[in-house]
């Protein structure tokens, strides 16, 4: 049986968080056609296409740790729904095939290198490409894979929502916990996608232990939190690509670390608050099972795509919280690679 490895499932995250289902969605192309390129190249090329995907999550939920700078009393606590909206720049909407960057791929139109990212439209080029292979010479012609093409409502956002714990310690110490509830999927042909998130973090009001600023009426506090994103796609039937083993899987873990002074300025029941760090955002992407992309040869691709990816950048965050008794409303924006809105409300006790 010929396969054709369709984009949409490894990308269930979007689609589920868009509000879209895997049953209904258009057909996205094919993006492990570049196979037929070889392991290295088809990497090039894989972390180019879904940079957005990662780059978004991981600025994404590199965001709500906080609404305020001050901590809870001990056994203090707050829980809190929180929406982080990343935009993806116009820069990162397309990429250009540079034969430089790859071994074995050729243009067949050198003046249209341009081709789609995940969230372009369908922009596309045509690639040839030849390689040595132990099991004899893999030749293909293929087209590069087409984007979303989501209308302007969703174009270029990525959302990552949350439930976020947060616990007071000792020493004007909160510890925070969040998570992301599993979303599954399922395609027509029973292949199953899913996503998860966890995450931890700390935030400590420094200014307790500086007599020079400590009554100062403004909150300060540092804060470090981690995040992972965990992501995986069974891959199915829908052409005459490539034949594919039944255990095939796309899977990527994106880990975000982000390093935080913050600040805050209570006003009755209305609370600004802002911050200045640093983003860390690493990336591993994986193609398991085993990929024939020559039936007549007999050449088999073994578990191809084992890649890293990091995004590193400094971030400025400026907000508003509203509380009213024990509820909590807040927004705040996010200056970063990726900006990003975040809007959250919850309940907070001592």
């Amino acid at each position: 049986m010929k396969l054709n490895l369709i984009k949409r499932g490894s990308l269930l995250m979007v689609g589920c968080m868009l509000g879209t289902t895997l049953s209904n969605a258009q057909d996205l192309g094919d993006m492990t056609a570049f196979l037929q390129a070889g392991s290295e190249d088809a990497s090039t090329y894989m972390g180019n296409y879904l940079s957005p995907v990662f780059k978004g999550f991981g600025y994404g939920t590199a965001n709500g740790w906080y609404n305020t700078a001050k901590a809870h009393k001990p056994l203090g606590f707050d829980l809190t729904f929180t929406l982080n909206t990343s935009f993806v720049p116009d820069k990162d909407l397309f990429f250009d095939i540079v034969e430089t960057d790859y071994n074995n791929v050729t243009l067949v139109d050198p003046n249209n290198p341009t081709t789609s990212t995940l969230f372009g439209d369908e922009t596309t080029t045509t690639i040839s490409s030849s390689y040595d292979h132990p099991d004899g010479t893999v030749s293909a012609e293929f087209q590069t894979a087409a984007g979303l093409g989501l209308n302007d409502s969703y174009n270029g956002m990525v959302p990552a929502p949350m439930i976020q714990l947060g616990i007071g310690l000792i020493k004007n110490t909160d510890l925070k916990v969040r998570w992301m509830p599993t979303l599954k999927g399922q395609d027509d042909y029973g292949n199953e996608s899913r996503v998860s998130m966890f995450g931890f973090g700390l935030m400590h009001d420094f200014k307790q232990w500086i007599p020079a600023i400590k009554h100062i009426p403004v909150d300060m506090a540092v804060m470090v939190g981690y995040n992972r994103i965990n992501s995986s796609a069974g891959l199915w039937t829908n052409g005459d690509v490539m034949t594919v083993s039944e255990d095939a899987e796309g899977s990527f873990a994106i880990n975000s670390w982000t390093y935080q002074l913050l600040v805050s300025k209570k006003l009755s029941v209305l609370t600004v608050y802002g911050g200045l760090g640093y983003n860390d955002v690493r990336t591993n992407l994986n193609l398991t099972g085993d990929y024939t992309i020559d039936e007549g040869q007999g050449i088999v691709l073994t578990d191809p795509i084992d890649e890293k990816f990091d995004s590193k950048g400094m971030r400025g965050t400026l907000g508003l919280r509203l509380k009213l008794a024990v509820i909590t409303i807040h927004t705040d924006y996010t200056f970063q690679e990726y900006n990003t809105l975040t809007a959250g409300i919850g309940v907070s006790i001592r």
